[in-house]
């Protein structure tokens, strides 16, 4: 396919999409990890998965909303 479209693809990089894209999609970081085989959630989150800086403050407002606000 690379021959045919001219263009490299680096499958690690499809690797750290394939986890983001779960993890912004509220799939939780343990599911991910066996997904993606790691022994541990730990490596999901180093390397590959960050929370969005967005999900982050969706996730803080929503906890804060569902607590009455105070």
């Amino acid at each position: 396919m690379e021959d045919d479209l001219d263009v490299k693809f680096d499958l690690r990089m499809c690797r750290r999409t394939f986890g983001q894209r779960y993890l912004d999609s509220d799939v939780d970081i343990e599911s991910v990890s066996v997904l993606m085989g790691h022994a541990s959630t730990k490596t999901t989150e180093g390397f590959y998965s960050r929370k969005r800086l967005n999900k982050a403050i969706d996730n803080a407002r929503n906890s804060w909303l569902s607590s009455g606000g105070q």
